[in-house]
Parts: structure tokens; C-alpha cells; sequence
């Protein structure tokens, strides 16, 4: 039995459910009964049917599922939430061999649903490799593993390694990338959960932090305050999703922590508490510095333009990202 391309299967499937199953992970399952698919499913959005059940459901002969293989991208959970366990309902219908991408970091299932499936006299084998299924929830798995929001800089500098001109808050910024850069970037903000700034970003740019230029819903900004920038009421009033405020002394009438915000232990795990997994932080140069001195930079997007600077402000120093693509004149590296 080729077990690979059925695993690859169960990638595709779980794809399907990008975007609308936080904070749970995505999962695809199929049931393989003689080397053809007779069930098939995912896991759509968090509260609803993990993808091992509906897989179990599609199939209309349950009498095959005696003689069938149930591959999963991920562990079946152990434990009661908002649904039943999915290795008790394995196990109820009589499945025998079970093949999964790899196991579940979570503490209520981590292990716990292999071994209930068997003790069951359930066969179950792993992927030889398990790196693709965990990438394709890296954001959970930072937030199991790290108990942490998983971070995703982005940044756009020129080819001198400016991200920035010298200015003041009457002057706009540098405009470096262009439009394509413009339209990823967005897509991106639609991919995650909160949005990261500095006051002094806010107070110098106002920017609208939303994914205007693509579908999707706009992240929850996250403003991290300074006394040297404090915020315009004017600002906060016209952002379209109400802020979060990480400073000493918070704005009255807004949520946030009270912490000094130089001091990243004090506030970055307590980001989850609010449902932000997954946090894009766009600047300044000196916070997504802090980040990658910090270790949390868990990706980074960056897109360089061919224009030159005389002097400026400097961009972050990051290790060796990847080139993926060029867009329009922009080049798109990432780790």
C-alpha cells in the first residue's frame, strides 16, 4: 500500500478548512478500503465535525470500514470539547489500521489517541516524516508548543537596506514597494489574527491596518505604546477593529495590558488570552528587531525594491531568507 499519496490526500483536504478552523488545527482524513478512497473529509471550522467523522460519514457502505485504512494529516483527539473524542469513534466502528501524518502537541491529546487506538487492537503507523503535516499548522503548533502567539514579520526595504527615510510626522513615509507587494501584504493581514505596531508607527503614519485590498476580515491591532508617542484619540476612533494597548498606562476606555512594553516576557504570552494565534508585526525597524534578537520571529516576509538611499532608517538585520518570487519590481524573500 502506497501510504504517501493518501497522506497527501489528507493535506489537500485540510487546506480546504485554511482560515476558519482556529484556534483549532486543520485536519484532512479518508478511508482507503482496497487501495481506493470511499470516504473522504475535513475539519471546516472550529465547534464543528473534526475531519476523521466526516470522513466516517461520506462513506455509504459502513460495512467496508471493518476491511478499510483511516489516514489523518494529525493525531485523532482523546479527549471531550466541543465534540466527542474522534479515536473512540475510530475504534466504535471497527476501523483496523490507522496512518497518521503525526501526533497532536496539544497536552489533552499528545499520544493519548494512539494509545487508546491501540489498546483497541487498532494497527497505527505514522508518516516516515512528520515536518510537512507540522508545517501545515505551524501556528499551532507555536502555540502548543511555545505557549505563544506564533509571529510573522513583514517588512519592505530598498535595495541600501533602508526601510525609511529620516522624517518627521508632518512628512509620509518612503514609499518603497509597489503594488503587488501591496496586494500580498494584505492577503497576509487576512491570514492572521492581530496586527503589531509601535505608537510611534501610529503616530507617524495612521495607518488603517486592514486588509482593504484583499477579502478577509482585518486583524485586531495591537499597539505598542511609548510615552514619547502617545495615541491620537482620532486615530483609535477610526481604526475598524477595536485595539488592543500594551503600555504603562493604558488610554481610557481601551483594552490591553498594563506592562512595561520593552519587556516581551511580561506580555507576549498573555496575547493568547485574547484569541490572537497569530500575529503579524509590521514595525517599526526597532520592535521587529527586538522580535528576531528575541527569537520570536517565527517567518519573515520581506520585499525589497531595486530604488537606492542615500541614508535612512536602516532595516532589520535578519538571517538568510529565501527568494520565492519577483513582483513587479519588487523581490519577495521569506524564511
Amino acid at each position: 500500500m502506497n501510504h504517501s499519496k493518501f497522506l497527501t490526500r489528507c493535506l489537500q483536504l485540510a487546506n480546504y478548512g485554511r482560515g476558519t478552523t482556529s484556534p483549532n488545527p486543520m485536519v484532512g482524513a479518508v478511508v482507503v478500503h482496497n487501495g481506493v478512497i470511499i470516504g473522504e473529509g475535513y475539519h471546516r471550522k472550529a465547534g464543528e465535525p473534526h475531519a476523521e467523522v466526516m470522513a466516517i460519514r461520506s462513506v455509504e457502505n459502513h460495512d467496508l470500514l471493518k476491511q478499510s485504512i483511516l489516514y489523518c494529516s494529525l493525531e485523532p483527539c482523546a479527549h471531550y470539547g466541543k465534540t466527542p473524542p474522534c479515536c473512540e469513534l475510530i475504534s466504535s466502528h471497527g476501523i483496523p489500521h490507522v496512518v497518521i501524518g503525526t501526533g497532536d502537541p496539544h497536552s489533552k491529546v499528545d499520544g493519548k489517541g494512539v494509545a487508546h487506538l491501540r489498546n483497541h487492537g487498532i494497527k497505527v503507523e505514522f508518516a516516515p516524516s512528520p515536518k510537512v503535516y507540522r508545517q501545515l499548522n505551524e501556528v499551532f503548533w507555536t502555540n502548543m508548543t511555545k505557549n505563544r502567539p506564533h509571529f510573522t514579520l513583514k517588512w519592505a526595504e530598498n535595495d541600501s537596506g533602508h526601510i525609511d527615510g529620516y522624517r518627521t510626522a508632518e512628512e509620509k513615509a518612503l514609499s518603497i514597494s509597489g503594488p503587488l507587494a501591496a496586494l500580498r501584504t494584505h492577503q497576509l493581514r487576512g491570514s492572521v489574527d492581530g496586527i503589531l505596531i509601535s505608537s510611534k508607527t501610529a503616530c507617524f503614519d495612521r495607518p488603517s491596518l486592514t486588509t482593504r485590498k484583499w477579502s478577509g476580515q482585518s486583524p485586531t491591532p495591537i499597539i505598542l505604546l511609548s510615552q514619547d508617542f502617545p495615541l491620537q484619540r482620532e486615530w483609535l476612533a477610526s481604526l475598524a477593529v477595536q485595539p488592543i494597548i500594551i503600555g504603562n498606562k493604558l488610554p481610557q476606555g481601551y483594552s490591553g495590558i498594563n506592562c512595561d512594553p520593552r519587556n516581551l516576557d511580561q506580555w507576549v504570552p498573555k496575547l493568547l488570552d485574547f484569541g490572537l494565534n497569530h500575529i503579524l508585526v509590521e514595525g517599526g525597524a526597532r520592535i521587529l528587531q527586538s522580535f528576531i534578537d528575541s527569537n520570536l520571529a517565527d517567518s519573515i516576509h520581506k520585499y525589497i525594491s531595486k530604488d537606492q538611499l542615500e541614508d535612512g532608517v536602516n532595516a532589520p538585520e535578519a538571517p538568510k531568507l529565501t527568494t520565492l518570487a519577483q513582483l513587479g519590481n519588487d523581490r519577495y524573500e521569506r524564511s
